[in-house]
């Protein structure tokens, strides 16, 4: 554990900026310790997507990967259902998840289907909620 607090230490400077519970440093990016705490235990780096957009990126052994943003950002209120969680195909397909807490897109990167099927065809779509899309793909 003394391990992980000294890479977040070196990662995003040592000193909380005054009242904002965000740590500035070497990165400067302003991510709140307890979202990067959370990304980064779970296996999530940081990835810029292009165009001013940001997500937190997982890959995953079959070929697919995660992302995870705050409205195409880093950062944002852990508690606020504001976070998109999505499984993402090598060659296309998507599974995304919107209006949720962290907490529930971090079990959704663990539990959402991979966006391609079995016989290779590829899935592209929206859900609601991680039940409905588990309802549909599962």
């Amino acid at each position: 554990m003394s391990e992980l607090a000294d890479d977040l230490d070196q990662w995003t400077g040592s000193k909380a900026g005054p009242g904002t519970g965000f740590r500035t440093g070497p990165r400067g990016d302003g991510v709140r310790l307890a979202v990067r705490t959370a990304m980064a235990g779970a296996g999530f780096t940081p990835m810029d997507l292009g165009d001013g957009c940001r997500a937190w990126y997982r890959r995953s052994d079959d070929g697919t990967h995660a992302l995870i943003s705050h409205n195409n950002a880093l950062d944002g209120d852990p508690a606020v259902k504001d976070w998109i969680v999505g499984q993402y195909g090598e060659r296309g397909g998507f599974v995304e998840v919107g209006g949720l807490p962290l907490s529930r897109a971090l079990e959704g990167a663990d539990v959402l289907p991979s966006p391609v099927r079995p016989d290779g065809s590829l899935v592209e779509a929206l859900y609601p909620s991680l039940q409905q899309a588990l309802d549909d793909l599962g």
